[in-house]
């Protein structure tokens, strides 16, 4: 880094500081001047995001109080690293990295990195994505500190761990210890996070907690086995009284896609510290694929309107990973993100579970930018229908096409299954997700149309 670049982060910290002193406060004037001095900041692309934010605190949304849960309820360390690795290195420097990288070499970077580093994992869930990898092989430490220092070069500070259960990697918290510049978001089943480790997370403060849920204690027992929600429930509290920065995550299926969204679940969680949740529509991939557990049309239509209602109102940030295509551009599979399995293969989606390369032989840049991640690049988004965003479950001839194109291959037995058994039932879901999809999005492009809107905007 030159020493403009150290005087520029200097000043941004300044500003960052007196806009969380601000953030603070109790007067809402105050509040949304830290927002506005935020916007000052922000690189353009995204100053947008900041505007529509503060329209939002002025008018009282619960964004007002998620921003003061980081200001007020998170450790110190936990603040000070979600302020310099999200805030600083990836939105303000990571921006400015990946941005050069194209203009100089004409090769892109993805915003994010996500690794399973073992495939190991201590609960045999139903339906588990990720269950036919091979448990038997682990990413070496010097893997993963390869990957960190190439994405640090390439401008991406901000990395998911998954697996398998990433908590039975031995080295993840000496890992996360010795990358503090690095902020990791690690999915995980709970079960291992004892009160020792918890407050170790708080002094680290790099790391934060997707702990996996599934709508209701009796849900989340039936597939994950007999006492894991209350002993889920016990590591959020710690999570909470500890100041770590946590959420959850959920599979969404037909079974409980009605349960997840209920204020019976939503609101408790939000009381022990929870600030986001990520929602993942079942895909018929991994242990016994099942297309009967995934949403139908209906149902996913619905699903995406409750995800917007929490949204509006509670103190909590709600991803659907499906329903918010919009904000997006459609699928951010290979163009905003990557996934490297435990044995190195780089997939461009977690439910993609096909590669080219495999990061033993090639570099971070290089494996972002092959042939298979550019075919799929050139391709998004999929459909002009942004609430149709997925290769697999709504464009499988997509999907078909760009294997077919690139050669890519499976990366365990079984990972074609949706090329190839499912693959009159995912056409038939396709047309269906569609009939009902086309007279909704039709709708709410007019609209923008009508209100001069250009990209695509939050939609509910």
């Amino acid at each position: 880094m030159s020493r403009a670049d150290g005087l520029y982060t200097a000043v941004q910290r300044q500003v960052i500081n007196q806009m969380l002193k601000m953030a603070a406060s109790d007067d809402k004037a105050k509040i949304v001047r830290a927002f506005q001095l935020a916007e000052k900041i922000t690189p353009d692309q995204y100053k947008g995001s900041v505007r529509f934010v503060t329209e939002k605190v002025k008018d009282d949304h619960p964004a007002l109080l998620i921003a003061k849960h980081v200001t007020s309820r998170l450790s110190p360390h936990c603040r000070d690293r979600f302020i310099e690795c999200l805030i600083v290195n990836t939105l303000l420097r990571g921006v400015a990295k990946r941005r050069e990288l194209v203009e100089s070499t004409g090769m892109r970077a993805p915003t994010t990195i996500l690794m399973s580093p073992t495939m190991r994992c201590n609960l045999t869930c139903d339906g588990c994505y990720a269950a036919e990898y091979s448990p038997d092989q682990d990413l070496d430490r010097a893997l993963l500190q390869k990957i960190v220092d190439e994405g640090n070069d390439m401008g991406v500070y901000l990395f998911t761990m998954l697996g398998g259960e990433p908590f039975m990697y031995d080295e993840l918290l000496d890992f996360a210890r010795e990358n503090k510049d690095a902020y990791f978001q690690v999915f995980t089943n709970g079960t291992l996070l004892d009160h020792a480790t918890i407050d170790e997370l708080a002094k680290l403060g790099n790391i934060a907690p997707m702990l996996s849920l599934e709508g209701s204690p009796e849900l989340t027992d039936k597939r994950r086995g007999a006492g894991v929600h209350d002993q889920v429930m016990d590591i959020m509290d710690h999570l909470g009284e500890a100041g770590v920065l946590f959420g959850y995550s959920c599979t969404v299926a037909r079974n409980n896609w009605r349960a997840i969204v209920s204020d019976e679940f939503v609101d408790p969680l939000i009381a022990k510290g929870a600030m986001l949740s990520w929602h993942f529509l079942y895909m018929p991939i991994g242990r016994d694929p099942d297309t009967t557990m995934m949403l139908t049309p209906e149902e996913r239509n619905q699903f995406r309107i409750d995800i917007h209602r929490i949204r509006d109102t509670k103190p909590i940030f709600p991803v659907d990973f499906w329903g918010d295509a919009p904000w997006v551009n459609g699928c951010i599979a290979g163009k905003h993100y990557m996934h490297i399995n435990s044995g190195g293969w780089v997939e461009p989606c977690i439910f993609t579970h096909f590669a080219t390369d495999n990061i033993h032989d090639v570099s971070l840049l290089e494996a972002f930018n092959s042939p298979f991640f550019q075919e799929i690049r050139s391709r998004q988004p999929f459909n002009h229908n942004l609430l149709m965003p997925c290769m697999w479950i709504d464009n499988p001839q997509q999907s078909r096409e760009i294997m077919a194109a690139t050669g890519a291959q499976p990366t365990h037995p079984g990972g074609d299954v949706m090329l190839t058994h499912l693959q009159g039932e995912l056409d038939l879901y396709a047309h269906e997700v569609d009939r009902l999809y086309n007279p909704i999005w039709n709708c709410l492009s007019a609209d923008q149309v009508d209100d001069g809107i250009d990209e695509p905007a939050p939609v509910a």
